[in-house]
């Protein structure tokens, strides 16, 4: 700051004279902002003390609630989970795939791009440690994954894999994709339960009666997997509401399960996070640190700014 405190006197008069909607307009802006990082700082604190403070429970012995558990990921029996992007065997996947459009305005070539498909899965998969095995349901989860990858090409499917995000990047297409592959160490915070007993169920039939049920509701069916949106359902189509209706079963089955040695993590009831994590334990709370820290810097400066603003105008 110069010792006459000329730039910030002429920046008080800009605000004096500021006319009246801009300014309060921009003033309400700044204080909202300030409130709004000041309790995402809170949030993401507690997040981390959350994390820090949870004792980690053996899966055999872990109490019936919210517990948090470190183990292996690995496939449940049965077809495997594969990414739809890239055909990659793996535990989770998310992916979304993006469109350049071109467009001029005032002679100007401007460019965005539109995401034209995305999805998240949420087969179940298993926890696994050395005292035994958990079913996780990772639907509502906050997942970091092991690999997330971003990468660009010339059409809707890419025709190669990179094994991490390339330098250089070229076409009008643009991939991205997170995965936790089997056997990768996750750390889990989520509602622990375990179930007392399991009926023997047919799954080849209630797969067959489930699809059957959705054939007859074509409105709903084009709407959840008619992803090109040709108003058919295609082979690879219907091999998704194949995949969906196995797992919407083996949910089921699990929901009504009655094995006392079936045990299920999915998201709480109440409001507490639920992550699933590639992370460890400490980094994952370092990370939420940092964000806290960074939310709270945001905080203080957009409130300076609004109250620097009030203070010119001669309201404070």
């Amino acid at each position: 700051m110069a010792v006459d405190g000329s730039p910030w006197l002429s920046l008080a008069q800009e605000f004096s004279e500021a006319a009246a909607g801009p300014f309060w307009l921009g003033t309400a802006l700044a204080l909202a902002a300030s409130l709004a990082c000041f309790v995402m700082a809170f949030l993401w604190l507690r997040k981390a003390r959350l994390i820090e403070d949870t004792p980690t429970s053996r899966i055999r012995s872990a109490a019936q609630g919210y517990v948090e558990l470190e183990g292996l990921a690995h496939l449940l029996p049965g077809p495997d989970i594969v990414s739809p992007l890239t055909g990659t065997r793996c535990c989770w996947w998310r992916y979304r795939v993006q469109k350049r459009e071109r467009q001029w305005i005032d002679g100007r070539r401007q460019d965005r791009w539109r995401t034209i498909e995305s999805a998240t899965s949420d087969d179940l998969f298993m926890l696994a440690d050395q005292t035994g095995d958990c079913v996780v349901d990772p639907a509502g989860a906050k997942v970091y994954p092991s690999l997330q990858r971003r990468w660009r090409g010339h059409g809707r499917r890419p025709l190669h894999v990179p094994e991490k995000t390339p330098w250089l990047q070229f076409g009008d297409y643009r991939y991205e994709e997170a995965l936790i592959g089997a056997g990768d160490p996750v750390h889990a915070l989520g509602w622990f339960r375990t179930q007392s007993g399991t009926p023997t169920f047919d799954e080849s039939a209630d797969l067959t009666a489930l699809l059957r049920e959705w054939k007859r509701d074509q409105a709903t069916l084009l709407e959840r997997f008619d992803a090109d949106g040709d108003g058919r359902i295609d082979l690879q189509e219907w091999e998704a509401a194949r995949r969906g209706a196995l797992e919407q079963g083996r949910r089921a089955h699990v929901e009504h399960a009655v094995d006392p040695d079936v045990h299920v993590l999915c998201r709480p009831r109440d409001r507490r996070p639920f992550v699933l994590s590639t992370l460890p334990q400490e980094q994952l709370a370092r990370r939420y640190r940092l964000g806290a820290l960074g939310l709270l810097i945001c905080s203080l400066i957009s409130g300076t700014c609004g109250i620097f603003a009030l203070t010119a105008r001669g309201l404070m």
